[in-house]
């Protein structure tokens, strides 16, 4: 999990220093495809991320999965809110996002 302030060398659990560093970087070097409301949560390593949409009141969770998909298409709507979420993984379930089945050949 990343931390939600700057953590200096404190940041165990990511190589970012922080939620809002991550979520500028992927905000201005995916422009257009990485909404300003989706910001990083957790990663699954490999590229794999969960993401947490702000813009719902549940707090609809997302995947990133660069590794499935395209560019356009590696941030995808999951299928649980972060209470959801949290509820899966306090009973000890490590869900990773799952991708759509999408065809990406023509991206």
């Amino acid at each position: 999990m990343v931390s939600l302030v700057e953590a200096g060398t404190w940041h165990r659990f990511s190589d970012a220093d922080s939620l809002g560093w991550l979520h500028r970087g992927w905000s201005s070097a995916y422009e257009g495809v990485h909404p300003a409301h989706v910001v990083p949560l957790v990663t699954m390593g490999c590229g794999i991320w969960w993401c947490i949409d702000l813009s719902t009141p549940q707090g609809d969770m997302w995947g990133i999965d660069p590794n499935a998909l395209c560019d356009r298409h590696f941030l995808f709507p999951e299928r649980f809110t972060l209470a959801e979420w949290l509820t899966d993984w306090l009973e000890g379930n490590d869900a990773f996002p799952e991708a759509p089945p999408l065809d990406c050949s023509n991206c």
